[in-house]
């Protein structure tokens, strides 16, 4: 049980991440969508924010542990993660949010790609990445809005690196997923 607690937070951690400067923090992305809808309310429920030094902690904590953890190889190339819920209290038509934001052209212009967006009847999601000069892939945020609830997340660190440590540690792993997401046996 205690290591199902633990890969559940390092995930929660990656998911999360704190990003480096150039970016809005989750809390503008938040305040951001609420301006320009004012009849847009939001409560936050939860706010999570690991640095540096809090993912330190977290990566020693993990070293403690007996045996092998998975996920280690990736998380010691996170940086930081920031995660924020919100509970939707009142929102106006979602197709209000078909135009590109503030916060999307914010991130564009601070160097970041929009790699996902979704829309359903009852959902927004968005998804950037963002590289370093030398091509790296840096950073992730996640911006998730339902009827009932926006989450925001996001993570920075070295996921060049930490896909390709993973991957190295668990080569048919990391082979039998791509197999089984394209229906081949």
């Amino acid at each position: 049980m205690k290591r199902s607690v633990i890969l559940s937070v390092l995930f929660l951690s990656l998911s999360l991440l704190v990003g480096c400067s150039g970016a809005p923090s989750v809390e503008t992305v938040g305040w951001e969508i609420q301006r320009r809808f004012p009849e847009a309310r939001f409560e936050r429920e939860e706010h999570i924010h690991l640095g540096r030094i809090s993912m330190g902690l977290v990566r020693g904590l993990v070293r403690m542990m007996p045996g092998e953890v998975e996920g280690q190889e990736f998380l010691t190339r996170v940086h930081g993660v920031e995660v924020a819920t919100y509970r939707v209290t009142s929102m106006p038509d979602l197709d209000r949010l078909a135009a590109d934001t503030r916060f999307e052209r914010q991130l564009t212009q601070s160097g970041w790609t929009m790699a996902v967006r979704t829309r359903d009847e009852e959902s927004r999601s968005w998804i950037f990445l963002r590289a370093d000069p030398g091509g790296s892939l840096r950073n992730l945020f996640v911006v998730d809005l339902e009827d009932d609830e926006l989450t925001l997340v996001r993570v920075d660190g070295r996921f060049d690196q930490a896909f390709a440590e993973a991957i190295a540690a668990h080569p048919k792993r990391a082979v039998e997923t791509v197999k089984g997401e394209d229906g081949e046996g």
